[in-house]
C-alpha cells in the first residue's frame, strides 16, 4: 500500500469533519452556579455576577377563631377581621413574602428589606390587596441609618410571647415612615434617635388616637388639625446574652382641629397646638431554671400619645385630647400601661407562654375614663423546624366610668409554616 492513498483518506476525513462542525450550534457559555453566602446567616446566596447577597423568605399561616359577640355591652370590642353581627367564628389565611438584600460597600453595609402579605377572611369573603409590612433601606459605616417602613427603637424590647391578633399588644408597635439613626458602643449598648410621620402607622392607620364613639357612651371623637412638626423619639438599649433593657421616649405635635378654640383665644387655628410626650421602659431576661425559660415586661406613661400605651386605644372611646362642651378649651389625656410575660419549654418542642397587661387612660371635661386588662396563654408545638401549631385563649375586661363593664374572650387555633 502506497502512502498517497493514506494521505488522501486522511484529508477526506478532516474535510468532512470540518464541514459537520460548521453546522453545529456554538458551545454554551460556562454556567455561573449560585454560591452560598454565609456572612449574614442561613438562607443567603450570592446573586450571580455580583457581590450582593440575597435571601428570599415566605410564610403561610391558617387559623380559625371563636370570639364571644358581647351583645348588649356598652363598649363593643373589635372582633379582629370578623363581622360581629354575622358569626363569632371565622377562618383566616395569610401569606407573607419578602426578601433581604445586603451588599458591603465603601460606606459600610447597605441593606434593602421588604415584606408584605395578603389576607383572606371567611367572615367577609374577600381577600385584601398586598399590605406593605416592612420596606426600608439601612446603611452606614459609623452607626446605622434606617429609612422607610421599619420597627422603631422606641418600641418595647418585650412585645408579647403570645399572638397579638386577637387583642393587640400593650406597647407602641408601629412600622411607620421614619429616618432613624442608631450608634452602637459595643458590648450590647446602643443609643438612637428617630424622626417619624405620625399621620401613617401600622396597617395604614394613624398613630394619632382619635378613638371610637359608642351609642350611650359620653364620648366625642376628637378631630386633629394639620401636622406642624414630625414626631421625635430617642432610646438607649442594652442587648446582651443575659437579656435586654430599653429606655425610650417620644414627643408628638398635638393639633386640635377646633376653630372655636382658636377664635376664643384670638389666634389662628394653626397655632392652637400642644406637645404630647411619652416615656417607656422594657426588658427581657433569660431565666437560670427550666428549658429556654424567659420573662419580659414593659411599662409606659404618656400625655397625649395614647397609642404609645396600647395599639387598641384607637378602637375604644379614648382620644389623645378632649374638649369642653363650649369647644373653647382642650386638654391632653393621660394614661399608663404595663404588661409582663413568661415563656418556658415544658416538653421537647412544646412551649407554654403567658401574658398579662393593664392599661389606664384618664380624660378631661367629664369624658369617660377607661381602663382594661388582658390575659392570654398559649401552647406552641413545633412539629418541624419550620412548622408550628398554636392553641391560644385570651380574655379582656374593660371598665369605663359611668357605664357597666364589658368583657370579651377569644380562642385561636393556628398552623404556621415558614420557608
Amino acid at each position: 500500500m502506497t502512502l498517497k492513498p493514506l494521505l488522501f483518506g486522511a484529508a477526506l476525513v478532516l474535510a468532512c469533519g470540518e464541514a459537520q462542525s460548521a453546522d453545529l450550534p456554538p458551545a454554551p457559555a460556562p454556567v455561573d452556579y449560585v454560591r452560598v453566602c454565609d456572612a449574614f446567616g442561613s438562607g443567603f446566596f450570592f446573586i450571580p455576577g455580583t457581590d450582593s447577597c440575597l435571601r428570599l423568605r415566605g410564610r403561610l399561616r391558617t387559623e380559625v377563631r371563636y370570639r364571644n359577640q358581647a351583645e348588649g355591652q356598652p363598649i363593643g370590642l373589635q372582633a379582629r377581621g370578623g363581622v360581629r353581627g354575622a358569626s363569632p367564628f371565622f377562618a383566616r389565611a395569610r401569606g407573607y413574602w419578602g426578601w433581604d438584600h445586603r451588599t458591603n460597600t465603601d460606606i459600610g453595609l447597605v441593606r434593602a428589606f421588604f415584606r408584605g402579605f395578603f389576607t383572606k377572611n371567611s367572615s367577609n369573603g374577600t381577600a385584601t390587596a398586598l399590605h406593605l409590612d416592612y420596606a426600608f433601606i439601612q446603611l452606614g459605616q459609623v452607626g446605622t441609618w434606617t429609612l422607610g417602613f421599619a420597627d422603631m427603637i422606641v418600641e418595647p424590647v418585650f412585645q408579647s410571647y403570645v399572638l397579638d391578633h386577637s387583642f393587640n399588644t400593650v406597647g407602641y408597635d408601629e412600622e411607620t415612615v421614619i429616618a432613624q439613626y442608631v450608634y452602637s458602643f459595643g458590648n450590647g449598648f446602643s443609643v438612637g434617635a428617630l424622626i417619624l410621620d405620625p399621620t401613617t402607622g401600622a396597617f395604614g392607620t394613624s398613630t394619632r388616637t382619635t378613638g371610637t364613639a359608642f351609642a350611650g357612651v359620653p364620648f366625642t371623637a376628637p378631630a386633629y388639625g394639620g401636622l406642624r412638626l414630625p414626631s421625635l423619639g430617642a432610646a438607649a438599649t442594652y442587648d446582651g446574652e443575659v437579656g435586654a433593657l430599653r429606655l425610650a421616649g417620644l414627643i408628638q405635635d398635638i393639633s386640635p382641629a377646633n376653630p372655636t378654640t382658636a377664635a376664643a383665644a384670638g389666634r389662628r387655628g394653626s397655632n392652637d397646638h400642644a406637645l404630647g410626650w411619652a416615656i417607656g421602659v422594657s426588658g427581657l431576661a433569660n431565666l437560670p431554671f427550666g428549658t429556654n425559660s424567659k420573662i419580659g415586661f414593659n411599662a409606659q406613661y404618656t400625655q397625649g400619645i395614647l397609642q404609645f400605651l396600647h395599639e387598641d386605644a384607637t378602637f375604644l372611646p379614648v382620644g389623645d385630647f378632649t374638649a369642653n362642651l363650649a369647644g373653647t378649651s382642650t386638654k391632653l389625656s393621660k394614661g399608663w400601661s404595663a404588661s409582663a410575660g413568661f415563656s418556658t419549654e415544658i416538653i421537647d418542642r412544646t412551649t407554654f407562654n403567658l401574658n398579662a397587661g393593664y392599661t389606664d387612660i384618664r380624660q378631661n371635661f367629664g369624658v369617660i375614663d377607661v381602663r382594661w386588662y388582658d390575659i392570654a396563654a398559649n401552647l406552641q408545638h413545633r412539629l418541624t423546624d419550620n412548622l408550628v401549631l398554636t392553641a391560644e385563649a385570651h380574655y379582656r375586661e374593660v371598665f369605663a366610668s359611668g357605664t357597666r363593664d364589658s368583657d370579651a374572650y377569644s380562642t385561636i387555633l393556628r398552623a404556621q409554616l415558614d420557608f
